[in-house]
């Protein structure tokens, strides 16, 4: 997107931020894939709200219509908890918090509150106890592998191998003190210059390779039909906030695979596999199934297993992978 653009929709929202906002900064937020987005990502720090809050801007004046502006509001908390080392602080918003500051440019800082957390940023360690919470989630996660290998539910067992894997890479990561390390889609990303060979590891256990853009473009769209049926389903009950996230991967993904078509080689590669962890990320929201002992939806888990599930993925590959997921564990 053309700067020009983009200091046009900064300066209109600058323009209409009044008094009764109570805002102490905003933050203009890149990511990998920018130079292919229309979309504006900024974050609006107030102090006159409680939690986050994304909203999307349309009608400005003088900005196409076809360019998407995201701004997310967030109490000066969300970022004071992880700067000033408060304990009990979620894993998802520490790495949220300092890929923000490191990942972004200040647009608006009246009092300089912002640069001095920017400042702070590059200082700030992972916590052990978050490192050791990581460590007791993956194991707790392949006890529920292991639950569903004995009850011969061998797409269960898949799922929860996934997520286990995705917390215990975590691990390194953390020790190395990297912060990028938010979603599955960003672990890649990550991994793809931190260790080749957990790159390759995790990458695998996504079907990354085994899917085409027909194959993946099939998926998402039976998943999308069947979390729009759930989500009429489970309005107001516990499920409702997790479809609704998954609702956000789908999209994420869709939007990744469109941009395969007009990106450069080595970026298709990278937008690929991140619209494949999008896909993933989606299906593992969407089945989870919180009152129910199983814990995952068997319609989501039969789509789950009609677009990921391989002829040798039987109990003693599962075992295998299990013990390269262990090895990643500190003892």
């Amino acid at each position: 997107m053309k700067i020009e653009i983009i200091n046009r929709i900064i300066e209109s929202l600058l323009e209409n931020i009044e008094a009764k906002d109570q805002e102490q900064g905003r933050l203009l937020v890149h990511d990998e894939f920018e130079q292919l987005d229309s979309r504006v990502n900024l974050w609006a720090i107030r102090e006159n709200v409680r939690d986050l809050k994304e909203t999307t801007v349309t009608n400005l004046v003088n900005i196409p219509d076809d360019i998407e502006i995201k701004v997310t509001f967030a109490p000066p908390s969300f970022f004071l908890d992880v700067l000033g080392g408060k304990k009990d602080v979620p894993y998802w918003q520490v790495a949220t918090v300092i890929r923000i500051l490191r990942y972004s440019d200040i647009i608006y800082d009246p009092k300089g509150k912002i640069q001095q957390w920017i400042d702070q940023a590059p200082h700030i360690e992972w916590d052990p106890d978050l490192i050791e919470l990581k460590r007791q989630t993956t194991l707790l996660l392949l006890d529920r592998m292991d639950n569903r290998i004995r009850e011969e539910m061998l797409a269960d067992a898949y799922i929860w191998l996934i997520k286990a894997a995705e917390e215990a890479i975590c691990i390194p990561l953390m020790q190395a003190n990297a912060f990028k390390i938010g979603t599955a889609t960003l672990l890649l990303d990550v991994l793809r210059d931190f260790d080749e060979d957990l790159y390759v590891f995790f990458a695998d256990l996504l079907r990354v390779s085994a899917f085409t853009h027909t194959k993946l473009e099939s998926a998402r769209k039976e998943l999308e039909t069947l979390a729009d049926h759930l989500y009429k389903l489970n309005v107001k009950t516990d499920r409702e906030m997790w479809i609704l996230a998954a609702f956000v991967s789908l999209n994420e993904s869709e939007r990744r695979l469109n941009q395969c078509q007009k990106a450069d080689p080595e970026m298709i590669s990278r937008l690929f596999e991140t619209a494949v962890g999008e896909l993933w990320q989606a299906y593992w929201l969407v089945a989870q199934n919180p009152r129910s002992e199983v814990k995952l939806d068997p319609w989501v888990v039969g789509s789950f297993w009609n677009h990921f599930g391989f002829d040798e993925l039987k109990e003693n590959w599962l075992i295998e992978q299990k013990k390269k997921v262990k090895t990643l564990l500190p003892h």
